[in-house]
């Protein structure tokens, strides 16, 4: 008897409203691991504003969404914002790719890891020691990262030069 797949992210009864407008009623979904799922229907229907619910850009007003963390504990998500969501495993990416195309893969994830620094402006401006133990961390984690998405031989080139695919990688 094949083992259950373990549930990943639920979303129960969870609606939204615009001022006096619902844009979606009631959606529940359960998503289980290594299932793939699509959600289709005509312009309108409220498929964008199920992955902004689901993301964290849009907070549900009525129902829950929850998610098994890397814990596995599952946790309630409804009402956390993109950032927090990262942190537990959530990410998603838009219709059009938001890279800078003119950095490298490896710049590109550097980026990323900004918001985790431990410097000041002064640090970066005087490179104090505190920013050159940073920028390595920085350069440590990028090559972690790089080296977990299979992209490592790639930390060298401009991301506009990487096939769509690659693109859509790195910019998760």
């Amino acid at each position: 008897m094949a083992e259950k797949p373990e549930l990943l992210l639920r979303a129960k009864d969870i609606s939204i409203q615009f001022g006096g407008l619902r844009a979606v009623s009631d959606f529940s979904l359960d998503l289980y691991q290594g299932e793939l799922i699509g959600l289709i229907g005509p312009n309108g229907a409220g498929k964008t504003t199920v992955f902004n619910m689901l993301s964290g850009i849009y907070k549900p007003t009525e129902g829950t969404v929850t998610f098994v963390g890397r814990d596995g504990k599952l946790q309630v998500i409804s009402g956390k914002s993109p950032a927090q969501l990262n942190r537990v495993g959530i990410a998603r990416t838009f219709q059009n790719i938001r890279l800078f195309s003119n950095l490298t893969v490896a710049e590109n994830v550097k980026i990323a890891l900004h918001q985790s620094r431990a410097v000041n402006p002064l640090d970066v401006l005087f490179r104090t020691n505190r920013f050159r133990n940073d920028e390595k961390m920085m350069d440590e984690k990028a090559a972690r990262l790089l080296s977990l998405f299979n992209m490592e031989e790639k930390k060298n080139d401009y991301a506009k030069n990487l096939p769509y695919g690659e693109q859509r990688k790195l910019e998760i």
